[in-house]
C-alpha cells in the first residue's frame, strides 16, 4: 500500500499518514494503536498510466490537428477536430481541444453565443418591407444600404449562406434610390417648365 493514499482508520477514522502497514493487507493506526486487516482494490495502488500518444500511419489512421505525427483517438465535442491523447481535455462529459477550451474561458465558443444578428435577414427586410407603403422607401433604402455596409464582414449565421441575401437587399435599394432619385429630378423638372 502507498502512502499517498487517502484512506482512514476504521476505527478513530485517522488519515492514512497515520498509520504503520503490516505488509499489503493489514496495519496498525498510530493514533488509537488497533490492528486491523486491509482488502484493497487493485486500483488504488496502481500508479495512474502516462498519457502516450501513439504514432500514426498516414493512410490509415487519423491524425491529431494539433499533432500531425500522432493517432487520432477522439473529436472534440465542439469544433470536431480529432485529437490525440495529448490534446482532448476533458470538460465535465464533453470532450475539447485547447483552442475551444480557451474561447470558452473567453466566452467565444459556440457556447458561449447565446443569439447572433443576422445583418443579412436584416437587411433584406429592409429592402422589401417597406415595398408595401412605398413612400417609406424614401427612408428604409438607405437604411438597407448601411446595414449591408456595417454586416457584410460580421459574423452570419452558422447553418446557412447569407452573402446572397445581401446581394438581393443591395440591388432592390439601389433600385428604390434611383427610382426616387428619378423622381426628384423628374418633378424638379417638370416645375421650372
Amino acid at each position: 500500500m502507498t502512502a499517498g493514499t487517502a484512506l482512514r482508520c476504521p476505527v478513530c477514522h485517522a488519515r492514512l499518514e497515520s498509520l504503520a502497514w503490516h505488509g499489503n493487507d493489514g496495519g496498525r493506526c498510530l493514533r488509537c494503536f488497533r490492528d486491523f486487516d486491509f482488502q484493497g482494490f487493485p486500483a488504488l495502488t496502481k500508479a495512474p498510466d502516462a498519457v502516450r500518444p501513439q504514432a500514426a500511419v498516414p493512410a490509415v489512421d487519423s491524425v491529431c490537428f494539433f499533432h500531425p505525427e500522432n493517432r487520432a483517438e477522439t473529436v472534440c465535442d465542439d469544433c470536431g477536430r480529432f485529437l490525440c491523447p495529448v490534446c482532448q481535455i476533458e470538460d465535465g462529459d464533453r470532450r475539447l481541444c485547447p483552442a475551444c477550451i480557451a474561447k470558452s474561458r473567453r466566452g467565444e465558443g459556440i457556447d458561449g453565443i447565446r443569439q447572433r444578428t443576422l445583418y443579412d435577414n436584416m437587411a433584406l427586410v429592409l429592402a422589401i418591407g417597406p415595398l408595401i407603403i412605398w413612400p417609406f422607401t424614401l427612408v428604409g433604402a438607405p437604411i438597407c444600404l448601411g446595414m449591408v455596409a456595417w454586416g457584410w464582414r460580421r459574423p452570419g449565421s452558422l447553418v446557412r449562406g447569407r452573402h446572397w441575401r445581401f446581394a438581393v437587399a443591395t440591388a432592390l435599394a439601389v433600385a428604390q434610390v434611383v427610382g426616387w432619385v428619378t423622381l426628384f429630378v423628374y418633378l424638379a423638372h417638370r416645375r421650372r417648365h
